[in-house]
């Protein structure tokens, strides 16, 4: 079972699905016409540092540990925000793992995603208080669980059109 961080927590956690990670870089990037790479494609390639994420949120994100018990390199950016991380990503100083389903950098079309392959998917999930009796929070997980229930099937960001 892919790894959550809301394990360790005193929370139920129901699993609405599995999604797929995918490697997000600038249009510029040379990854950025592949259809999948693979974690030793990016073993040296900066990844953006996020301030206020713990380790192990962190190192899930960074594909930690990796072969050789180095960790990956970080790029010059601290992001405090999402666009923060765009911004990084879109300057060419790192690149970033994210969900497939994430779609906000598509607002971006100096963004590209590519398939990750052979990397384990993250998972979508309702977490709730251990024992929580209120009715709406059974009813949210009940309509969570009918109404989320799947990935997105298309991982890599569509080649940009000429205006």
């Amino acid at each position: 079972m892919p790894w959550s961080p809301v394990r360790r927590c005193r929370l139920e956690v129901t699993v609405l699905y599995s999604e797929a990670r995918v490697l997000l870089v600038p249009a510029s990037h040379r990854l950025a016409g592949k259809e999948a790479v693979t974690a030793g494609d990016i073993a040296a390639e900066p990844l953006v540092g996020c301030t206020g994420m713990g380790v192990e949120w962190t190192t899930f994100w960074r594909l930690e540990p990796r072969s050789g018990s180095e960790p990956a390199p970080v790029g010059p950016t601290l992001a405090e925000t999402y666009e923060d991380k765009l911004e990084a990503i879109a300057d060419g100083t790192a690149i970033a793992i994210v969900p497939a389903g994430d779609r906000r950098h598509t607002l971006r079309p100096d963004l590209v995603t590519v398939a990750l392959d052979g990397i384990e998917p993250c998972q979508i999930v309702v977490a709730t208080r251990t024992a929580d009796t209120n009715p709406l929070v059974t009813a949210f997980v009940r309509s969570a669980k009918d109404l989320l229930v799947g990935p997105i099937t298309s991982v890599a960001t569509p080649p940009a059109h000429s205006v």
